[in-house]
């Protein structure tokens, strides 16, 4: 006879008795007070995170665009017809004036090539090999196990293979 110590769902109700000993379980709670304090915390400080170089970069062009429309309405609402041939150009140093329109173009172009170095050099370093070293290992190993256990070894070589030329048609595609 089966004994009676089953506590089996009401009403075949599983769910609803798996979530009853889930919630019962340590682990099930240490595990949602962490989900929950950590949702809270990224709920309570949005935008509290580092920003990466790039943003970093964006930041400063968006100030230095700024910074030129700043100078060009100075120069629409200060320069009239007959005082603007006058007027000299303005630089930011120790007298505290707003730069004028052509050294704030300077700094923005100036910062335009930055990133654009910034670019460039992120784009040699995501350079692929042709030929993925991973790909000639898992071809010498399958050679070389092929060897004792002639399945398995063959097949790691024909995976190796596969991968090499995958890589090499990606990188033939521009990948």
């Amino acid at each position: 006879m089966i004994p009676s110590t089953y506590d089996g769902p009401s009403n075949g109700d599983y769910v609803a008795y798996v979530d009853k000993l889930l919630r019962a379980s340590p682990d099930f709670r240490r595990t949602q007070s962490s989900i929950a304090g950590a949702v809270q915390s990224a709920t309570s400080t949005p935008g509290a995170q580092a920003d990466s170089p790039m943003g970093q970069l964006r930041e400063k062009l968006q100030k230095a665009r700024e910074l030129a429309e700043q100078a060009e309405r100075k120069n629409m609402k200060a320069a009239t017809p007959s005082r603007a041939a006058q007027r000299q150009p303005a630089s930011i140093g120790s007298t505290g004036q707003a730069p004028s329109k052509e050294e704030a173009k300077q700094r923005f172009r100036a910062m335009e090539r930055e990133i654009e170095e910034q670019k460039a050099r992120a784009n040699i370093r995501k350079s692929t090999p042709w030929i993925s070293p991973f790909s000639v290992v898992m071809i010498v190993a399958g050679v070389v196990i092929s060897q004792f256990v002639s399945g398995f070894g063959t097949m790691l070589a024909i995976m190796g293979l596969l991968s090499l030329v995958g890589g090499v048609a990606n990188k033939l595609k521009g990948k």
